[in-house]
């Protein structure tokens, strides 16, 4: 496929969240970032539908929220609330579709973007595909979302569109694949942020290629700056192997690149050191991630 064609927090749920930054919706919350000022991550809690009509209406937020079953349609409930005489704008769709992600009811926020492509007063950006073609992953399969990746305009078909058609190979496990499209989107400069290579360290560890790790990391450093996500993953492998030396290696890098560490940062050093019986260490990590996730209670 020419892909850029012209036209005891138990270590098992350390590694976890570690990989869950871009197993779904935190990868799309940057895409997303990219159709409106704030990104997905601070939006609203789920369950809850954070869209309001500036002109005072609300709307069909809490009607498209309470669609529990896959089979009633969510554009029928938006084509109610415009025969009302209501407007359907474009960042509200943005933030039900959101809401709905967080949700796990991918079907619905997919017949959302749907729906959005075929409104000519609705102009859609690189990010609204990137959505759209991970939706299209979760509903359809790998085959429907590389056939809309092929027919994405071709002005659309860039960095965010691959890293998320990226994101569907990593979750895939197709290492092959992974690397042609990394290759290709080398080729055309598109490696500016470490959320590519992020994909590519979640994929190799979940493929148990870990001897593939370092030369990602080297990469990435080459282009751009490892981000919280790459440090956690990181950490993850040094979790995998054992070694306690690179781990904290890696967590003095991490300090000395201000990059903030977060409570998976702090579980996966914790359960390492609880391993190798290095029981004053893991309390003081420990200690640490309490703090971290109190200050955010």
């Amino acid at each position: 496929m020419n892909m850029l064609r012209t036209r005891s927090i138990r270590p098992a749920v350390a590694v976890a969240a570690a990989a869950r930054p871009f197993s779904a919706a935190p990868l799309l919350d940057g895409l997303e970032a990219s159709t409106s000022p704030a990104s997905l991550s601070t939006g609203a809690p789920a369950g809850r539908s954070s869209c309001k009509e500036s002109t005072g209406g609300n709307m069909p937020g809490k009607q498209l929220l309470r669609l529990v079953y896959a089979k009633r349609s969510a554009v029928i409930t938006i084509r109610q609330w415009k025969e009302k005489g209501n407007q359907v704008r474009k960042y509200e769709l943005n933030r039900i579709v959101r809401e709905l992600r967080k949700l796990r009811r991918y079907k619905h926020a997919l017949e959302i973007c749907e729906w959005m492509v075929l409104q000519p007063d609705i102009k859609l950006l690189p990010g609204d595909y990137a959505v759209h073609l991970d939706l299209i992953a979760k509903v359809r399969g790998l085959n429907s979302a590389e056939k809309f990746f092929e027919d994405i305009p071709a002005d659309m078909r860039g960095r965010l569109t691959c890293s998320a058609l990226l994101h569907t190979y990593a979750q895939n496990n197709l290492s092959e694949k992974a690397e042609a499209l990394m290759a290709k989107m080398k080729e055309h400069d598109m490696l500016k942020d470490p959320l590519p290579f992020n994909h590519m360290l979640s994929l190799y560890i979940s493929c148990g290629q870990l001897d593939k790790v370092p030369g990602v990391i080297e990469e990435l450093k080459k282009n751009s700056k490892p981000d919280a996500v790459t440090y956690n993953l990181w950490l993850t492998v040094c979790s995998s192997n054992n070694d306690v030396e690179t781990a904290e290696m890696v967590f003095l890098e991490l300090k000395k690149a201000r990059v903030i560490p977060d409570w998976v940062t702090y579980s996966i050093l914790g359960n390492l050191y609880i391993k190798n019986g290095l029981s004053d260490r893991a309390a003081t990590t420990l200690k640490e991630m309490e703090k971290w996730i109190s200050r955010k209670t």
